[in-house]
């Protein structure tokens, strides 16, 4: 019975051979998966029907397509590779190792497939037979893991990079982050120069430096040309016959096929591009696409946050500067008046001397030159007088590019363009004036070779909701006017010092390092704003905006230039530092006034209260002791209604809280002063009080009329 059992199972075990055909055509015909067969040159000959229902199409379509007709046409090159490359060594094994696959369905969808291929030989011919399975449920549960790990990634990205203040760890993470979860082969991060095409790759991208940076152009043009069309330009290269032959040569002799290539965003346009690599003909989802966009938003929100910050610490760096050097430069006042008065007085004494008087207007013009300085390191800390009227800034300009063409010389080309609805602006003329020789003999000493000055004025209406950097500028109207130029523009480095007091890259003797300092002082002062941009090789642009008024005014008539007279009233004298209390006593008796002297406001407040001849306080502002120049003037005024007063200072008035309600404007001499100056003010002083006396009809406060004499 066991051998006859035996000899059945293995007569049910065989199948004869006449039937081998119809059993695999069933076995092929049956399979669970998607099965086809494959001629040398790329035909179908042979289709399941799990084949016919994964793609679509009859079984009977499918024998004679072409399996390219099954294939994403952007993946057709290399789908074609990967052909020629497994008919040189067929054997059994899966296609396109590492890579994500994709079939084309007869609807135009896409479908996720693996596939494995094995070789037939058959008489001679050689066929290859495709096992294909559809995975669109694990690539989508792939998918899902691989969401939650770059979307964990991107967040790590952003909570280490705001730890950190080096660029170069920051890209050298993001660069990190593109490798391990894009697999890809290469990665750009770069910046962009002076213009969006122009770009540099950002320090920490160093790794493929060599095989990127030839393509840096290239890229910027393709970007440039994208970015017209699309407001967030994404660059996806999956076949170099997409591309331009000089980009798609560039690209293979860096060993490079595919890319997806980002903007960084900016608060305006792009701060620079973020692309991944790839050298097999790989292909990117959209799941990459949106991995890439989100490295790229981060990179930007990081490199916005940067800049406010680093704007934030300029402007509080140039504000403490501000404070620093206006201190200073009242306390230099005060060491000129001490000279400048003297040597005043040594002039007058030795007039029959000429090498003392030689020596004496030499010294006078060195002073002057230091008060000149002053002038311009009180502009930078915004404690200069100005006296803004009303400018048409078209003529303004018109007068002032013919005065620009005979100052630069024949070599620079001189351009100016005024909006024709331009409004008024209002600012200091002087100043103004001032602000732009400046800035035009800036950039002729940049360019020796020539060049071109640009000079636009325009409109500009300012949100409050514009760049970080002009936060402190109120919202409002305003003309912007822009000065460019062609010269060899600024470092980073040097960029980040530009306004400060003197800072400068001339040569020792051709330049103090106070002409930018000067115009951002007297723009911030007069309640505007300026920046600059500038990087090498690209010129520099500097933007002033200056607030406008609804129209013309009328320029407001000089103040009349009263005689340097003298008289015989009697003046106290207010100032806490020996030498220059001694300048200005000497300068009072000289125009024959008498003087009382005080060192510090409760001494002098009891001179008031002594004695009730006094007709004028000439007090310092800043005074040491419990009381200001101003809280003295104020208690005198309280005590003798009558008394004229006025003040002296190395500092602007605007920056001293002087209290303009006083029963009369004020008037302020600036330090330092010469003897002129100071008889006019003496006298304008007086003549107010008496002209107030008159108006209020207080016969009684009438003075007497002084008697006066001219100086010699």
């Amino acid at each position: 019975m066991r051998p006859s059992s035996g000899s059945k199972r293995q007569s049910a075990a065989q199948v004869p051979e006449a039937n081998l055909p119809r059993l695999f055509v069933q076995i092929f015909a049956t399979a669970a998966d998607a099965m086809l067969v494959v001629d040398a040159a790329g035909r179908i000959v042979l289709a399941n029907a799990q084949c016919a229902q994964m793609f679509g199409y009859p079984v009977e379509q499918l024998n004679g397509m072409t399996v390219d007709q099954l294939v994403p046409a952007r993946l057709r090159p290399a789908h074609r590779q990967h052909r020629r490359s497994y008919a040189r060594h067929a054997v059994p094994r899966p296609m396109g190792i590492n890579t994500t696959l994709c079939a084309l369905h007869a609807d135009g969808s896409e479908i996720p497939v693996e596939i494995s291929l094995s070789p037939l030989d058959v008489d001679g011919l050689h066929f290859t037979c495709a096992n294909i399975r559809n995975v669109s449920e694990l690539r989508r549960a792939q998918q899902a893991v691989e969401r939650a790990n770059r979307a964990e990634a991107v967040a790590e990205f952003g909570r280490l990079a705001l730890g950190t203040q080096a660029v170069a760890d920051k890209v050298r993470f993001a660069c990190q982050l593109i490798r391990e979860h894009l697999n890809c082969d290469a990665v750009l991060i770069a910046r962009c120069g002076a213009t969006p095409a122009q770009l540099a790759l950002d320090p920490g991208c160093d790794e493929d430096s060599d095989r990127l940076a030839p393509l840096l152009p290239l890229i910027g043009e393709q970007m440039a040309t994208l970015s017209l069309e699309h407001a967030e330009p994404v660059l996806l290269i999956e076949d170099p016959a997409q591309i331009s032959p000089p980009f798609a040569s560039a690209l293979r002799r860096a060993g490079l096929r595919s890319a997806m290539i980002c903007a960084i965003p900016d608060a305006n346009d792009r701060s620079g591009l973020i692309g991944a690599f790839g050298q097999a003909g790989d292909t990117f989802t959209n799941e990459d696409r949106s991995f890439l966009r989100a490295l790229a938003n981060t990179l930007g929100a990081l490199r916005q946050r940067q800049s406010a910050e680093e704007q934030l610490f300029q402007s509080q760096r140039l504000e403490a500067l501000g404070q620093l050097t206006g201190g200073v430069a009242h306390d230099f006042n005060n060491l000129l008046t001490v000279v400048s008065g003297n040597l005043q007085i040594l002039e007058e004494k030795l007039p029959d001397d000429p090498t003392a008087a030689a020596m004496i207007r030499s010294a006078l013009r060195a002073a002057g030159r230091g008060a000149d300085l002053t002038r311009k390191l009180l502009a930078f800390a915004r404690q200069q007088t100005l006296q803004p009227r009303a400018i048409d800034i078209g003529a303004w300009l018109e007068s002032l590019a013919e005065i620009l063409r005979r100052t630069l010389g024949p070599n620079i080309d001189v351009e100016t363009r005024c909006s024709p609805d331009m409004l008024a602006v209002r600012a200091d003329p002087v100043m103004l004036d001032t602000a732009l020789l400046n800035l035009a003999v800036n950039a002729r000493d940049a360019m020796p070779s020539g060049g071109r000055l640009s000079l636009i004025a325009e409109r500009f209406h300012h949100g409050g909701a514009a760049l970080a950097q002009r936060r402190d500028l109120a919202p409002g109207h305003y003309m912007l006017l822009t000065v460019s130029d062609t010269d060899c523009g600024m470092s980073a480095e040097v960029l980040a010092r530009a306004f400060e007091p003197f800072f400068t890259t001339k040569e020792t003797s051709k330049g103090s390092g106070l002409g930018l300092s000067l115009v951002y002082g007297f723009v911030k002062q007069s309640g505007g704003h300026v920046e600059v941009e500038s990087r090498p090789d690209a010129g520099t642009v500097i933007r002033m905006m200056l607030p406008t008024v609804s129209a013309a005014e009328d320029a407001p008539a000089p103040a009349p230039h009263d005689a340097a007279e003298g008289g015989t009233e009697r003046v106290l004298v207010v100032e806490d530092d020996d030498d220059v209390r001694t300048v200005a006593v000497g300068f009072l008796r000289r125009l024959g006034y008498h003087v009382i002297e005080a060192a510090e406001g409760p001494r002098a407040l009891a001179e008031v209260n002594a004695d009730p001849a006094i007709d004028l306080l000439f007090t310092d502002v800043v005074l040491r002791g419990p009381m200001t120049g101003a809280d003295l003037a104020r208690d005198a005024l309280a005590r003798r209604p009558a008394l004229a007063v006025l003040f002296t200072s190395g500092y602007a008035p605007q920056t001293l809280s002087l209290d303009t309600a006083l029963s009369r404007g004020v008037e302020l001499l600036g330090k330092p002063y010469r003897i002129e100056q100071l008889a006019r003010l003496v006298r304008r002083a007086i003549e107010a009080r008496d002209q107030a006396a008159a108006s209020s009809r207080r016969a009684s406060l009438r003075p007497t009329t002084a008697r006066r004499r001219s100086i010699s």
